[in-house]
């Protein structure tokens, strides 16, 4: 019985003997780049090289470095040169993760379930030429329906995982770190030394602002002094 017949699929059965392994193999990579515009550009040119395609790019910038996220598809049999080709612009490597999948079965399993909806799809085709009556016609057109669609379902999973199988997947993140970066931490003392530096520079300043402020400040309390004399002896004379 078919799945569309109303009857759960049987269960997944082992690959029959000598069938060739399905594998999906995907990496992660991150490392630091000496020169990042440099590396770029020669990563890109091995993607190219594979015959694979950057999938996705996310370049971002910090205080303290700059990073390139790519998602890269390239050809499973030309993964292991790819990354070999990629690290040698590493000068750290944070990380290096490679994943293998072994989708035989399932590979399998779907081919024989595309294979049997073909065939059930092919005897319903003659029931619907044998069928006598509407009601007939319209039972089986439902059924019909019903295992192409499945059949759709199927045929498109087997092709994702053909893909998944032929392609190979590399997140690969690489950065390069700034001056700021790259300087040390200063000692406890140093930091210190470094604040008396810029408050004894800030007082200079100060002192040297009120120098330049100083013949204004002696003119505006002169005036003032002139001001309050008048004004007390205005009130003076008026008394």
């Amino acid at each position: 019985m078919e799945e569309g017949d109303g009857l759960p699929a049987p269960a997944p059965q082992p690959p029959p003997p000598g069938t060739p392994r399905q594998i999906i193999r995907n990496a992660d990579l991150r490392f630091r780049v000496a020169e990042f515009k440099t590396s770029g550009q020669r990563i890109e040119a091995a993607v190219k090289t594979t015959g694979g395609m950057i999938a996705r790019a996310n370049e971002t910038r910090s205080d303290d470095r700059i990073e390139n996220e790519l998602t890269i598809r390239v050809p499973a049999p030309k993964l292991d040169w790819f990354l070999a080709t990629a690290l040698k612009e590493s000068i750290f490597t944070d990380t290096k993760t490679i994943t293998s999948e072994d989708v035989t079965r399932r590979y399998v399993d779907l081919q024989a379930r595309v294979r049997s909806k073909q065939a059930a799809e092919e005897r319903y085709l003659q029931l619907l030429k044998q069928a006598k009556t509407v009601e007939d016609v319209l039972k089986v057109q439902q059924q019909l329906d019903q295992i192409r669609e499945e059949r759709e379902v199927q045929e498109t999973e087997l092709r994702e995982l053909k893909t998944d199988v032929a392609m190979s997947t590399v997140n690969l993140s690489y950065y390069q770190q700034t001056e700021r970066a790259r300087q040390p931490d200063e000692p406890f003392f140093a930091q210190i030394l470094d604040n008396l530096g810029a408050g004894y520079g800030l007082l200079t300043w100060a002192l040297l602002g009120i120098f330049y402020l100083l013949p204004l400040l002696l003119v505006g309390g002169g005036l003032l002094w002139l001001l309050l004399r008048w004004r007390r002896k205005w009130r003076a004379n008026r008394a």
